[in-house]
């Protein structure tokens, strides 16, 4: 698969704004790239190439590289080439169960601590996304929306160390694949699950909210593991 880099930048710009340092836009362009699929775990990347084809300086392009290094997504090999980080089976799971763990304490923390404002926000996220599903939205759509929806729960839990370790976790996740809701039969099974996400918040019920977001996870993981299992690729929720 080739890297449309110029489509990413222009993706990169329009969500991040014109006024992004060199580095910064050179590191959300490669993370595009990753979350595409269009760079595949293990690949080997080489600096010079990438300067040639971002149409980049080297001092940037380091920088960039060594932020995706200290955040676990590029990797150094043991023969000394740059990498994308190759995440086990295991590791997977794993990934998964602290995202679990993360989240279910977030939307529970929500359900206690939100304001009226970022309950109405957490909803009207939701009730966006249930209209772009039932517009057959296309999986970009709909991914964008479901880290949204996330996100403002996330923030509205109101713990700063949770929110920093939630973004550091995300990141991760572009390491899974192309972020895309591709397979059919968990579009609907994901928007009941936040639907119970957003119930149990809307409720004050963060017991209800952490059950719910634990619930939502362990099935995405399981549907995760059962697609590579199986040898394919889809990304899920």
């Amino acid at each position: 698969m080739s890297t449309d880099w110029a489509a990413h930048d222009v993706s990169v710009r329009a969500h991040y704004g014109a006024n992004l340092s060199a580095t910064s836009r050179i590191r959300h362009v490669l993370t595009a790239a990753i979350t595409a699929g269009e760079i595949a775990p293990g690949v080997r990347l080489k600096e010079m190439d990438l300067g040639q084809q971002l149409g980049v300086s080297r001092t940037p392009l380091r920088e960039a590289i060594a932020s995706l290094k200290a955040e676990g997504i590029l990797s150094t090999g043991e023969d000394g080439g740059l990498r994308v980080r190759v995440l086990a089976y295991h590791d997977i799971h794993t990934l998964y169960e602290l995202r679990a763990e993360l989240e279910s304490m977030a939307a529970g923390l929500a359900a206690t601590h939100a304001s009226p404002a970022e309950r109405e926000f957490i909803a009207d996220i939701r009730t966006k996304e249930a209209a772009l599903v039932d517009k057959g939205a296309s999986p970009v759509a709909l991914a964008k929306l479901n880290g949204q929806f996330h996100q403002s729960i996330a923030l509205a839990s109101d713990n700063p160390f949770l929110i920093e370790a939630l973004q550091r976790l995300s990141m991760l996740m572009v390491l899974l694949g192309p972020t895309a809701y591709s397979l059919s039969s968990r579009v609907r099974e994901i928007g009941t699950e936040h639907d119970a996400i957003n119930h149990a918040i809307q409720s004050s019920d963060p017991a209800a909210a952490r059950q719910a977001a634990q619930t939502h996870l362990q099935n995405a993981v399981k549907a995760r593991l059962h697609i590579i299992a199986a040898g394919y690729k889809e990304n899920l929720d």
